[in-house]
C-alpha cells in the first residue's frame, strides 16, 4: 500500500482530531474521586512493562459501566505530562484528516481510543499508528467487545472486572455522603445497594449514590424495593448499547440465559440451544466478547444482575408490542397470574415455575402445558406436597417442541404412556417419586441427557432401544433401582452411566458393551451379586468398591480408577488391594484413586507395580497412617493428593517425577521426608499444605530443601540456557510457622503486601529471588475452593521516588484439590505460600547488575504483591518478604 492508499484508508475510518484534544478532555470522568483498585494497578503495569524501544498498545476490555473509560483517563491524565508531543483522547473515532496524519508521523505520543465498536477501524488504526509513531508511544483501546481487539492484533488485553465489596463500598459512599464510608444509620441500607443491587459496577455505585445522596432513610428503602421491579433508566440505557449491537439470533441466545439458562453449565446450554436452531456456539463467543456473559471456574455460566435485568426488561417491552403475548415465562407470580386469568399462552417457547411459590392449583400449571404447542424449555423446581394423589388425564400429550425438560421432585409415581416428545435432548426428574417411566419403546431419537437420579422408588429402568443418541444416564441413588436395561450397554453413543449408590441393585451384566462408553461409575451397590460387562476397554473414568472380582476385568480396562471401601470384608482390606493391584486391569491405569476407605489402613507395598500410574489420590481415608516407602518407585507419577486423612502421620520421599504434592485436612500429619528421593527431574512444582498446622520443623526443611534443589537445577547450564524454564514456577504453600517464617527471610520482611529491600554492596548476584506471601486465616471468601493468582510486581529506583518496573511473576494455583466437593477447606490458620519464578529471577538480576555499572550506589527494590480468586475476590495478605537463596 502506498502512501496515498494509506492516507485514504485513514481518511475513510478515523475522524479528525483537532490539536486542542489536550489535558482537559473528559474531566467529567475525574469529577468522582477515583479508587486505584486492582484493575487500575493491573494496567498500569502493562503501562510499565515495556520498555521504550516500541509503540505499547494496550486494549481494556470489560461491559458498560464497569469503569473502562475512567482507568483510561486517569492513567492518560497521569501520564501524558512525560510526553514532549502531543497527546491525545479520542472518542466516536472515524475520519482523521491526512494533514493530522502527517503531523502524527514519527511523534512520541499518548492515546486513548475510547469505546471503539468496529474491528477493521481498529485494525487498520492500530496497524498505522504502530507503524507511524515514533519508539515509546503509548496507545489504549477501549472496547465492550474483545474480538475488536483481537482482531486489531492487540496483545496487551486486560478485562476489567467488578470492584470487589470494600473498594465498591468506598466508591458508593463518596457518591452519597461525600465520605469513604456510610454515615451512622445507613450501613446496612449501603450494603444492600452495594451487594444486592449494583455488585462491584462502578456507573451503578456512582449513579445510584448520587441518588441516594439526598435521601431519608424511608425513601431508601422504597427505592431498592422499586429497583428490584424497575431497574434505573441510566444505568439500564448503557448497558443496552452493547445489546442492540446484537444480531437477532445473538439477541434470542442471550434472552434466554437471561431467563433460562444463568448458572448452568456451558456444554449443556450449547447443545440445548443448538438442538433449537440456534448458532449458539458462536453466539455463546460473541456474548462472551461483549462481556454480556461470562463463565465461572465451574464452567457455568454467569450474567450480571444488571445485564439480566436488562434483558428482563426487553422482553416486557417485546410483549407489550404484541398484545401482551409472552414468549418466556420465569417469574412464578406471573405465571400464575397469567394462568389464573385464562390469558393466551400460545406463543410461550420457554417456562420455569418455582412450585412452592404458586398460589393456584398445581395441576392448572401442569394441564396448561397443552394449550402451549410451541413450547422448547420447560422447568418446574420445588417440592409439592407427597402426599397428594397426582394424576393426569389419560389423553394428555406434552408439547412436541419441547427439547428441554426438567421437573425436580416430580410428585408423579406413574407416568402415563404419553409419547414423549421426539425432539427431546435432555429429561431431567431428579429426587422424583416416579416409580416407572414407560412401558413401551420410545421413539426419542434426540434425546441425550436423562438424569434420574435420587429417584428412590424407581424400580425399572426404561427400554432405551429408541434412544439412539443417548449420551449420559444418571440413576445415581436410586434405592429401589434392582436391574439395569441391557439396551443400554448396546446404545451407540452412550458415554457415561452412573448406578452408584444403588442399594437395592443385584446385577448390572451385558454381553455387549458399546465401544462409545466412557464412563461407568457402581460404587457402594451393596447388593450387587453379579458384575459383567463384556468388551469394555479404556473407559476414561471407573468407580467400584474393593473386591476380588476387580481382578477379572481385562488388561487396559479403565484409565483412571477410583475405588471405595468393600461392600463384603472377605479379607483385611489391604491384602484384597495388594492382590487386584497386580491384575491386568490395574496395569496400565494413569489415575487411581481411594475414595471413603474407612477400613484401609495402609497402602500395600506392591504399589510400586503401578509402573504408569501418574496420578495417586487418598481421600477420606480416615485410618491410614502412613504412606509406603516403596512410592519413591512409582518412576511416572506426577501428582500425589491426600485429602481428610485425619490420622495420617508421615509421608515419605516421593519419586523425582512428582511435581504436584497436596495434602488438606491432614491434623495430625507431622513428618514429610525429603520430599523427593532423589534429585527432581522438574523445576516446575505445586506442593500444599494446607491446614496441617501440626507439622514440625523438618517437614518445613523438607520444603526448603526441595526448593533449592529446583532453584539449583535452574541454575545448570544447559536447563537455562535451553529457555526451558519459561512459565515454570516453583510454588508452596503450608501453614505459617512465624520462627521458620524469620529464619528464611531474617532481613527482608514486611507485614505489609510491599517491601522496599535495598541491595547490599556485597551482593552475590545469582539468580534465585524467592519471594513469600503471608496469607491470612481470615478471608471475605473459603479461597480453598478457589482458583488464586498469585502475582509479584518488582520495581527498581531510578531516584526521587520515582520507580521503573522490571519484571512481573504470577503462580496461578488451586490451593486444595478434592475429588469430593463437599469436603471443608476453610483456613484454620494463616498460610504462608512460597514461590520462584526463574525468568523472573533473572530479569531482576540482570537489571541490578546494569544498575551497578551506572551507579556506586546501592540499587533499592520495591515489590508488591497481590493475590485475588479467579472469580476476582481479593485475597487478604499479612505479609512479604523476599530473599536470595543462592
Amino acid at each position: 500500500m502506498d502512501d496515498w492508499q494509506e492516507a485514504q484508508l485513514i481518511d475513510e475510518i478515523v475522524e479528525a482530531i483537532c490539536p486542542d484534544l489536550h489535558n482537559n478532555c473528559y474531566k467529567d470522568e475525574l469529577k468522582s474521586p477515583f479508587l486505584c483498585n486492582r484493575n487500575y494497578f493491573s494496567i498500569k503495569s502493562l503501562l510499565l512493562k515495556f520498555k521504550l524501544e516500541k509503540v505499547l498498545v494496550i486494549g481494556i476490555w470489560g461491559m458498560g459501566g464497569i469503569g473502562k473509560t475512567t482507568i483510561a483517563t486517569v492513567l492518560f491524565h497521569e501520564y501524558s505530562l512525560q510526553y514532549e508531543d502531543q497527546d491525545f483522547h479520542i472518542d466516536n473515532i472515524r475520519v482523521i484528516h491526512s494533514s493530522i496524519i502527517r503531523k502524527l508521523k514519527h511523534m512520541r505520543v499518548f492515546i486513548v481510543l475510547d469505546d471503539v465498536t468496529n474491528s477493521q477501524i481498529a485494525t487498520a488504526l492500530v496497524e498505522f499508528l504502530c507503524n507511524c509513531l515514533s519508539s515509546g508511544s503509548r496507545i489504549i483501546l477501549t472496547t465492550r467487545d474483545r474480538n475488536v481487539l483481537t482482531s486489531g492484533g492487540v496483545k496487551e488485553i486486560h478485562e476489567v472486572k467488578e470492584m470487589n465489596y470494600e473498594d465498591s463500598l468506598k466508591l458508593f459512599s463518596h457518591n452519597a455522603f461525600n465520605d469513604s464510608h456510610p454515615k451512622e444509620g445507613y450501613y446496612e441500607l449501603s450494603t444492600r445497594v452495594v451487594t444486592d443491587y449494583a455488585k462491584g459496577i462502578p456507573l451503578a455505585l456512582k449513579v445510584l449514590g448520587s441518588f441516594f445522596h439526598t435521601k431519608g432513610e424511608s425513601e431508601w428503602d422504597s427505592a431498592l424495593r422499586k429497583l428490584r421491579k424497575y431497574p434505573n433508566a441510566d444505568i439500564q440505557q448503557v448497558l443496552r448499547l452493547s445489546y442492540d449491537a446484537l444480531d437477532n439470533d445473538e439477541k434470542t441466545i442471550l434472552l434466554n440465559v437471561a431467563c433460562f439458562f444463568h448458572g448452568h453449565k456451558m456444554e449443556s446450554v450449547t447443545r440445548i440451544l443448538n438442538s433449537c436452531g440456534f448458532f449458539t456456539d458462536i453466539g455463546i463467543r460473541t456474548l462472551l466478547d461483549k462481556a454480556l456473559i461470562s463463565v465461572a471456574s465451574d464452567d457455568c455460566i454467569k450474567m450480571h444482575s444488571l445485564i439480566q435485568q436488562m434483558c428482563w426488561k426487553i422482553i416486557h417491552e417485546e410483549s407489550s408490542k404484541s398484545d401482551g403475548q409472552q414468549t418466556r415465562l420465569w417469574n412464578t407470580k406471573e405465571v400464575c397470574n397469567i394462568l389464573q386469568d385464562e390469558r393466551d399462552v400460545y406463543g410461550v417457547e420457554s417456562m420455569i415455575v418455582d412450585m412452592n411459590q404458586i398460589t393456584i392449583d398445581p395441576h392448572v400449571v401442569i394441564i396448561a402445558l397443552r394449550k402451549m404447542p410451541k413450547l422448547k424449555l420447560l422447568a418446574l423446581k420445588g417440592d409439592i406436597n407427597m402426599d397428594i394423589e397426582w394424576k393426569l388425564p389419560e389423553d394428555f400429550q406434552l408439547p412436541n417442541d419441547l427439547r428441554y425438560i426438567k421437573w425436580k421432585k416430580c410428585p408423579l409415581k406413574f407416568v402415563p404412556s404419553i409419547c414423549w416428545p421426539q425432539k427431546l435432548v435432555q429429561l431431567s426428574m431428579p429426587g422424583s417419586s416416579v416409580q416407572k417411566l414407560w412401558d413401551t419403546i420410545q421413539n426419542i431419537p434426540r434425546l441425550e441427557t436423562i438424569d434420574l437420579s435420587g429417584c428412590k422408588n424407581l424400580i425399572e429402568c426404561p427400554n432405551l432401544e429408541g434412544a439412539v443418541n443417548l449420551k449420559s444416564i444418571m440413576l445415581y441413588e436410586c434405592g429401589s433401582l434392582l436391574d439395569v436395561h441391557p439396551s443400554i450397554f448396546s446404545l451407540p453413543k452412550i458415554k457415561k452411566l452412573d448406578v452408584s449408590y444403588c442399594k437395592a441393585l443385584k446385577r448390572l451384566c451385558s454381553e455387549y458393551c458399546s465401544p462409545s462408553l466412557r464412563c461407568l461409575w457402581a460404587s457402594d451397590c451393596s447388593k450387587l451379586q453379579e458384575f459383567s460387562v463384556s468388551l469394555v476397554s479404556n473407559l476414561d473414568w471407573f468407580g467400584f468398591n474393593i473386591s476380588y472380582s476387580l481382578e477379572k476385568l481385562s488388561q487396559n480396562f479403565a484409565h483412571k480408577i477410583v475405588l471405595m471401601d468393600p461392600i463384603k470384608h472377605e479379607d483385611d482390606t489391604c491384602i484384597i488391594l495388594s492382590k487386584i493391584l497386580a491384575s491386568p486391569a490395574f496395569l496400565f491405569v494413569k489415575r487411581l484413586y481411594f475414595y471413603k476407605c474407612k477400613s484401609l489402613s495402609k497402602l500395600p507395598d506392591n504399589i510400586h507395580v503401578l509402573q504408569t500410574l501418574q496420578v495417586l489420590a487418598v481421600e477420606i481415608c480416615n485410618v491410614i497412617t502412613s504412606l509406603p516407602e516403596s512410592i519413591k518407585n512409582l518412576q511416572q507419577l506426577i501428582h500425589l493428593y491426600i485429602t481428610d486423612c485425619e490420622m495420617l502421620q508421615y509421608v515419605p520421599p516421593f519419586p523425582p517425577s512428582i511435581i504436584y504434592f497436596c495434602v488438606i485436612n491432614c491434623k495430625y500429619l507431622e513428618t514429610v521426608s525429603s520430599l523427593t528421593s532423589e534429585p527432581p527431574m522438574k523445576h516446575k512444582a505445586l506442593f500444599g499444605l494446607h491446614n496441617c498446622t501440626k507439622l514440625d520443623d523438618h517437614a518445613y526443611a523438607a520444603v526448603l530443601k526441595d526448593l533449592k534443589s529446583r532453584i539449583e537445577l535452574v541454575a545448570s547450564d544447559g536447563y537455562r540456557n535451553n529457555g526451558a524454564n519459561n512459565g515454570n514456577i516453583s510454588f508452596y504453600y503450608l501453614p505459617s510457622k512465624e520462627s521458620i517464617l524469620n529464619d528464611w527471610f531474617p532481613h527482608y520482611y514486611s507485614t505489609e503486601a510491599s517491601i522496599i529491600v535495598e541491595v547490599p554492596s556485597d551482593h552475590n548476584i545469582s539468580s534465585c529471588l524467592v519471594v513469600c506471601m503471608l496469607i491470612s486465616q481470615y478471608q471475605s471468601c473459603n479461597i480453598g475452593k478457589k482458583e488464586v493468582i498469585f502475582g509479584c510486581e518488582c520495581y527498581l529506583e531510578k531516584g526521587c521516588n520515582k520507580w521503573e518496573w522490571i519484571a512481573t511473576s504470577h503462580s496461578r494455583a488451586s490451593l486444595s484439590i478434592c475429588f469430593d466437593p463437599f469436603i471443608r477447606l476453610e483456613m484454620v490458620s494463616d498460610h504462608k505460600a512460597v514461590w520462584y519464578d526463574a525468568e523472573y529471577s533473572n530479569k531482576i538480576m540482570e537489571a541490578i547488575k546494569e544498575r551497578k555499572k551506572d551507579t556506586t550506589c546501592n540499587p533499592i527494590l520495591k515489590f508488591e504483591l497481590s493475590a485475588e480468586t479467579v472469580d476476582n475476590e481479593e485475597v487478604v495478605i499479612n505479609g512479604c518478604g523476599s530473599v536470595g537463596c543462592m
